[in-house]
């Protein structure tokens, strides 16, 4: 079956993410915003890093709008 991973916020371990390891593979190198304390995530592997990029075009804010697409 399935084998579902949890990634954190960097900063306040809030969830941000909870999918199988092969989907999270697939969004390595986007950054995500927290909802919780705003802070950018950049996905590296399968673990959260403090986020750079502000160009929102490359940003995801949520799960949500990547789904919507």
């Amino acid at each position: 079956m399935y084998n579902f991973k949890s990634l954190r916020c960097y900063n306040c371990k809030s969830v941000i993410l909870n999918l199988p390891e092969a989907e999270i593979s697939k969004l390595n190198g986007l950054n995500f915003q927290c909802e919780c304390c705003g802070h950018q995530n950049l996905l590296t592997e399968f673990k959260f890093h403090e986020g750079t990029n502000n160009d929102p075009l490359l940003n995801i804010l949520n799960f949500e709008s990547l789904s919507s697409c």
